[in-house]
């Protein structure tokens, strides 16, 4: 075998002018898969982490219409007659213990108005466990002015809001909560959760305090879950629900399907995109060795006089296929890293790049293999054609 290996790559060095171009175009090629499937993955990432980076991937409410003599529900006899989880603390010890699981937070949620001269809005108020919390909406990272303080009438509210009414932390603020009740709280903190409708709609306060003012001592509204794999959430929300007999589960992919079918097309037209340059890649290496099969023709009869067999004729084409593929490959990681750097620097602001472009390696591995695997199945129809040339017509015609 150590013949056809010299022989191959002589045959390469012969046709030098070809060999350059074809590995140029291969590493173009190549470049392009690397750069395009980064730029879509860095930018799919960037979008699932700005929608659920800081969000629940799961959330569990009580299940509608369920046995009210059931230990994880009771329901309340409120105005808008809504469902609420009753002894949620054996849910959640039970969540907590589940290794797909990253963070578990009980949460109250109620409504409020606040009222500042002529200008009202309505507010979403959020009551927390406020470490458990934080391991979901990061919150304490997350305050642009005062403390994560939401001890005793301690509230936090977010940034377009403070800004809508000139609020600082300390100021004090009155909500008109259900029943016409009006209560007064402190601010304590301003945070930004980089969303511009929860910053001027969403109000933090103690759990306990929140379970007071909307008459659910002892019960809560849901129970929010963020996940190790955020894409296995619609796989988890289903045994949940058949763990938990009383409770209903809605996961992010379902609440969010109009952007997975943005990102599935995304990915759609990059595997496209990738699957013609690779076709490019494949019909450049064959149309070049197929003439190099024509210009070697008396050197592969020659050989085969010697005492050369066919397949080792055929393995001088398959080896110059896997060897323009693989260097062609190593060359387009160089080129396309250089393009990613540059994107970088060239979208990149006073608060820095828009989105990370991480290049995994195993992607560099694999587009490797696949430009090399290219050149080896680009090479079979021109190393077919060499092992059935007859020696002595090939002298005879020269």
């Amino acid at each position: 075998m150590l013949y056809e290996w010299k022989i191959a790559l002589r045959f390469l060095k012969d046709g030098k002018a070809q060999t350059l171009f074809i590995l140029l175009g291969i590493a173009v090629g190549v470049a392009v898969q690397i750069f395009l499937s980064s730029l879509i993955s860095g930018l799919q990432e960037n979008l699932i982490d700005t929608t659920i980076g800081n969000r629940a991937h799961i959330t569990i409410t009580a299940k509608a219409n369920s046995n009210v003599n059931s230990p994880y529900f009771e329901y309340i006899n409120t105005p808008k007659k809504e469902d609420k989880l009753g002894n949620y603390q054996g849910i959640i010890e039970g969540l907590q213990k589940n290794k797909e699981i990253s963070a578990v937070s009980p949460s109250v949620v109620g409504t409020a108005l606040y009222n500042q001269g002529e200008s009202s809005t309505s507010l979403v108020v959020k009551g927390i466990d406020l470490e458990l919390a934080d391991e979901i909406y990061n919150l304490k990272s997350r305050i642009a002015q005062g403390e994560s303080d939401i001890d005793s009438n301690r509230v936090l509210i977010g940034t377009s809001f403070a800004n809508e009414f000139n609020l600082t932390p300390g100021d004090l603020i009155n909500l008109s909560l259900p029943g016409e009740s009006v209560q007064s709280f402190i601010v304590g903190g301003i945070f930004d959760l980089e969303s511009e409708a929860l910053n001027g709609s969403w109000i933090f306060m103690e759990l306990s305090r929140a379970q007071r003012i909307y008459g659910l001592n002892g019960y809560i509204s849901n129970i929010e879950i963020q996940m190790n794999e955020p894409f296995d959430a619609d796989i988890l929300a289903p045994r949940l629900m058949t763990l938990y007999p009383e409770i209903d589960a809605s996961d992010w992919k379902a609440e969010n399907a109009q952007l997975l079918t943005g990102l599935n097309s995304q990915s759609s037209s990059s595997l496209t995109i990738q699957a013609f340059v690779l076709v490019a890649i494949a019909l450049g290496i064959s149309s070049v060795l197929a003439v190099s099969v024509v210009q070697k023709s008396k050197q592969i009869g020659i050989l085969k006089a010697m005492g050369a067999t066919s397949n080792s004729a055929s393995s001088i084409f398959l080896i110059q296929g896997g060897v323009l593929g693989f260097i062609g490959g190593i060359f387009g990681i160089l080129i396309g890293y250089l393009l990613i750097q540059g994107f970088i620097i060239g979208t990149t602001s006073a608060s820095g790049p828009i989105f990370n472009i991480v290049v995994k390696r195993d992607n560099l591995v694999l587009v490797v293999f696949i430009s090399t695997m290219a050149g080896l199945i680009s090479s079979f129809v021109p190393a077919r054609k060499s092992s059935s040339l007859n020696p002595m017509e090939v002298i005879r015609n020269g």
